[in-house]
């Protein structure tokens, strides 16, 4: 991610979901994993910046009246820091654990190196590349997570733990590509995913823990019913 979009309506969706999973006593702690890449210019920036900050065209979060306080703080692009956020869950008693630091393609394994050290018991650890998965990309670079990342993170948290990837969706149909991201996620971890969507973005989650998991697709389906999203459970 970068930190010219934070505080944008898919920052909304993304933190009101991490909030009502830890609300809800799944997890204890959040494991926050930006991959965070430097500012880029877009032709696009402009029109982009106006509609991802229109609250009113927010497709899910728009309930968490706090959280949306604490989001347009950071209208000013000159204050958009996404370490900021650790704060707004310490002070709802949330412990949070933000890695601040870019990411660079050429040193990604020592970044991940440093991720494994810190991980936290029953966490919620949420992996947001600029893009998402590699799994099928011929290049991947910095904006991606690669297949073996993944599969590190989950061998390494502990069964009290969930992990969330962030993925934004490609230009196919929806279907097909959920159905085959879940059975290559499958292949890769033995775990089959839940995911939730908007239709823009998907989230894709993974538990080791059978009970766990079963807690975890209800509450996202309870979500997902709220907000009208797309959810699917394996």
């Amino acid at each position: 991610m970068k930190n010219q979009y934070f505080g944008d309506n898919r920052d909304l969706f993304k933190y009101d979901l991490v909030f009502q999973i830890i609300k809800a006593g799944l997890v204890n702690h959040f494991t926050f994993i930006p991959m965070l890449t430097p500012y880029e210019l877009s032709k696009t920036n402009g029109k982009r910046e106006g509609e991802q900050r229109n609250r009113s065209k927010a497709k899910a979060g728009w309930k968490n009246h706090d959280l949306i306080k604490f989001l347009n703080e950071f209208d000013d692009e000159n204050k958009r820091d996404i370490t900021q956020l650790e704060g707004f869950f310490k002070k709802k008693g949330m412990e949070a654990v933000i890695f601040g630091d870019y990411f660079c393609h050429v040193e990604r394994g020592q970044y991940f190196q440093e991720v494994k050290k810190r991980l936290l018991p029953k966490s919620l650890i949420c992996v947001d590349p600029d893009i998402g998965m590699g799994l099928e990309v011929k290049r991947p670079r910095e904006k991606h997570i690669l297949c073996f990342e993944v599969k590190d993170l989950f061998k390494c948290m502990d069964n009290s733990s969930l992990l969330m990837i962030f993925q934004f969706f490609p230009h196919e149909r929806r279907e097909t590509y959920l159905r085959r991201i879940s059975k290559r996620l499958k292949e890769e971890v033995r775990n089959l995913p839940i995911y939730i969507s908007d239709n823009q973005v998907v989230f894709f989650f993974l538990a080791k823990d059978n009970f766990l998991r079963k807690s975890l697709g209800e509450e996202i389906s309870n979500y997902g019913e709220t907000y009208h999203l797309r959810v699917e459970i394996t």
